[in-house]
């Protein structure tokens, strides 16, 4: 892959002496020499960057700009892992000329500043963050919700050993002798995982949030740090220098390179794994269009090739480059028909109109229909010997009070107290149908469920039939790995033998559609390898856990995440749905109209009617 060149060839450099972390253990420190690489004897200075944790000061760090590259921040990377795992240390072994041996404590590294390359040990170890999530828990997938604790992981196949070569992007490492130092950026992307750790330096300042959530949400980074709201970097920064451009496309496409998951839906991901994302976009008019704008010196221009990414990287809706352009007046908007049409005909013909627009048009027709049955507002509804639970999210959990719950300070929540919390509702569900004697089968309705938590799922799995896993694979180090948590599963506040004694004679049942996206494709999935029963229509896919990145300039977007795409018993991908064990045939179609066009489309009514549902479950289970 061709790029741009971030550095400049300087026919003269004066060294500089900076401020050596506090975080370093130097071994052998050395004099940069002749023999080492050029750069290290590059001109640079150094700021002491204030850093917002959290939305609190807490103190500052040195950050370097190098005069060839005076625009991007630079951090030593002991530096960076104090900031985003504090009290920890980097031990630094010089071993030769621009080779540098790193030593975490979690795993090694070894940084080649002269071919711009990083070697990691164990990869998963060293960038791992979840210690500050639960003690002792390894880079695994995990929310964090007190009901369900981290247990222990499996691991085949594949190597934890991964050698990331910046070189190829154009992107620099730097020595001085003594340490290492990488783009803030760059090593932001490194320790990026699934909890949504993240950190983000603008040159100004160092921010971190133990959890980067909805865009520009209280916690946040642009909820507690002002400047990366993205109308104030627009505003504020409306031009970026050539370096920084160039910096921002090259770490974009290291990141899309290295951690989207390829769900398997983007028609570009035969053409990124080959080539790169680089040479996917050069090989087309609109794409170098689209780079251009990256490379382009006017901070609106590199917001719309971000847009522009949602073409390339669609999944389903884990992938979501946030973009400020429709809510800001005289920039561009989705305008794709007139500046890019070959691309707003592929986007219409590929992906809008077989999913988005068929979404958009039923929705229509779903709710009201099944409020119609059901009942506008209910969560649980029995008739005769089947009861359903109307489980629309795995998402909004109750923290706060979940954790009030577990720590002695409050009763445990319930639909009267936290009406939105998907755990709250479930058991709810759950223990009205066991304390009903007439009531043998139990559905959850997923057909209007876009997922969440993947706490929540094994949580339930864990009721249901007490099995509590996540399966999944990485594609950064092509590991297969499940997850195992264990589960207060009669959720009395305490982990204990208690536990086991839990158990619900009860069919079950999982009802699924087109809808049912990400945890409710996830759920179905370890549901009927359990030989629970599914039924219905085949649900929506979406197989991937969620990365949050921020570019160097602040903007923030989401890509399903390489580190854990979810996969079933045979290790196959489950992004294209879950086929039921028993098709729900549609009734007649209903009419749906805009104002300008009627369409005709199936009625779900037979999903919801719960004759027929007793019928089916009693059935099967009698199977």
């Amino acid at each position: 892959m061709k790029q741009k060149q971030l550095h400049y060839l300087l026919t003269t450099a004066a060294f500089m002496t900076a401020l050596t972390s506090c975080t370093d253990i130097i071994d052998n420190p050395a004099t940069p020499s002749d023999a080492e690489p050029a750069d290290e004897q590059t001109a640079f200075t150094v700021k002491q960057i204030p850093v917002n944790r959290n939305g609190q000061a807490d103190g500052t760090v040195a950050i370097r700009f190098y005069d060839d590259m005076p625009s991007v921040p630079y951090i030593s990377l002991a530096d960076f892992q104090n900031v985003v795992l504090p009290g920890t240390t980097v031990k630094v072994t010089k071993t030769g000329a621009g080779l540098y041996l790193l030593d975490n404590q979690f795993s090694k590294a070894t940084v080649n500043t002269a071919s711009e390359t990083c070697a990691f040990d164990d990869y998963m170890a060293f960038t791992n963050l979840m210690d500050r999530v639960q003690p002792g828990m390894p880079h695994a997938y995990y929310d964090g919700l007190p009901f369900a604790r981290f247990s222990h992981q499996t691991l085949t196949g594949g190597s934890a050993a991964v050698t990331f070569d910046y070189g190829k992007y154009g992107i620099n490492l730097r020595g001085d002798g003594t340490t290492v130092y990488f783009p803030y950026a760059s090593l932001a992307d490194l320790y990026s995982d699934m909890y949504n750790h993240n950190t983000a330096c603008n040159g100004e300042t160092v921010v971190v949030v133990d959890n980067d959530g909805p865009d520009e949400s209280a916690e946040s980074i642009a909820g507690v740090e002002d400047a990366f709201k993205i109308l104030s970097i627009l505003t504020t920064k409306p031009t970026c220098t050539p370096d920084m451009a160039a910096y921002n496309y090259a770490e974009f496409c290291f990141a899309v390179d290295h951690f989207y998951g390829m769900p398997g839906r983007s028609p570009y991901e035969a053409s990124i794994r080959e080539g790169g994302l680089d040479k996917t976009l050069e090989a087309t008019e609109d794409g170098r269009i689209i780079k251009q704008h990256f490379l382009s010196e006017k901070t609106a221009d590199h917001a719309y090739a971000m847009d522009l990414m949602n073409l390339y990287l669609q999944d389903g809706g884990h992938t979501s480059i946030w973009s400020p352009n429709m809510s800001i007046a005289g920039n561009k908007n989705y305008s794709y028909a007139q500046d890019y049409p070959a691309m707003h005909e592929h986007y219409l013909k590929e992906f809008y109109d077989p999913m988005y627009a068929y979404v958009t048009k039923i929705n229509g027709i779903l709710s009201p229909e099944r409020d119609a049955i059901l009942g506008e507002g209910k969560t649980y509804v029995k008739k005769g010997n089947t009861a359903i639970c109307l489980f629309d999210s795995f998402s909004g959990t109750d923290k706060k009070a979940w954790n009030d719950f577990y720590s002695g300070k409050g009763p445990r929540p319930t639909v009267a107290t936290s009406p939105e919390d998907p755990m709250a509702i479930f058991l709810d569900a759950l223990e009205q149908a066991a304390n009903d004697p007439e009531v043998k089968n139990f559905v959850i309705d997923l057909t209007q469920n876009g997922g969440g938590s993947s706490d929540v799922v094994v949580a339930m799995t864990s009721l249901m039939y007490n099995q509590s896993f996540v399966r999944a694979q990485n594609r950064v180090t092509g590991q297969n790995t499940v997850w195992f948590y264990d589960v207060d599963r009669n959720f009395d506040g305490k982990f204990d033998a208690q536990d086991q004694l839990v158990h619900y004679d009860l069919n079950f049942c999982v009802l699924t559609n087109f809808r049912s996206f990400s945890c409710g494709n996830l759920f179905p999935a370890l549901c009927k390898e359990a030989g629970v029963l599914i039924a219905g229509e085949k649900s929506g896919g979406g197989s991937c856990g969620v990365g949050v990145y921020r570019t160097a300039d602040g903007f923030k977007y989401q890509i399903s995440t390489a580190h854990g795409r979810l996969a079933d018993e045979n290790w196959q991908n489950i992004d294209g749905g879950i086929i039921p064990h028993v098709a729900i045939p549609f009734g007649p179609d209903n009419s749906i109209s805009n104002g300008v066009q009627t369409f005709s489309l199936p009625s779900y009514a037979a999903f919801y009617d719960l004759d027929n549902l007793s019928q089916i479950v009693s059935e099967y289970y009698k199977k």
